[in-house]
């Protein structure tokens, strides 16, 4: 089941049953965007766009319980001045911390090397339903790293959204926190990456998106992968 939502998550999660998705995998805005004139390799800064910009950053997680099935596992991205309210509000919405990941970019966004360090890191958050029997499905024998070694999205894969995440990290998060058949939300699309990933691993989603050219972009990515 691919069920694809035009609109603004607060509305659209409305629509979906309670304790019905098994995993919440997201990357809000950040409201970090700033106007700036820096270009180099090929990119630009972090004028990401206006929907970067005053975004409520709380009231979408209280919508989370309700929808959330008795044994569910969220990750969402952010930045790292975003995520200790994030889990300081999931701690109240009767959720608990199980750890905090960092995705690694091996071609991060150039800086002004004579005034800032070179920003190489992402973070996330894992939190799951209280008392519940979370999913970790091992992927290697090797002890697992909570640090993720990846790439800024480009070449074929990358599409006009500006802050795409890459598919192998993406779908390295759906195979480890989900089973085959289980139902994945992603009330932040974008560009569809994780509706991609959980197709091809069998998945049921959920996609939500507000701007109407990424929805169209999401939409025939995930129509489209195998």
């Amino acid at each position: 089941m691919i069920n694809l939502m035009l609109g603004d998550c607060l509305e659209r999660m409305k629509e979906i049953p309670d304790g019905s998705v098994d995993m919440i995998l997201t990357d809000p805005p950040y409201n970090i965007a700033q106007k700036n004139n820096f270009k180099s390799m090929g990119r630009a800064g972090i004028d990401f766009g206006e929907w970067d910009k005053g975004f409520d950053q709380k009231t979408w997680l209280l919508s989370l319980s309700r929808i959330a099935s008795k044994d569910c596992t969220l990750i969402i991205f952010n930045t790292f001045q975003n995520l200790t309210d994030t889990q300081r509000i999931l701690d109240n919405e009767g959720f608990v911390y199980k750890d905090f990941l960092v995705m690694e970019k091996s071609n991060p966004m150039p800086r002004n090397r004579d005034r800032r360090y070179i920003n190489a890191c992402e973070y996330a958050l894992v939190m799951v339903k209280k008392k519940s029997k979370w999913v970790f499905n091992r992927i290697s024998d090797k002890y697992d790293s909570n640090v993720m070694k990846t790439f800024v999205v480009s070449g074929k894969e990358k599409t006009k959204h500006t802050t795409q995440k890459p598919i192998n990290i993406i779908t390295n998060l759906v195979a480890r926190h989900s089973n085959e058949g289980g139902t994945i939300l992603d009330p932040f699309m974008g560009s569809g990456t994780t509706g991609v990933a959980a197709k091809n691993l069998k998945r049921n989603f959920i996609g939500i998106e507000m701007d109407e050219n990424y929805f169209n972009i999401a939409q025939e990515r995930i129509n489209n992968a195998d």
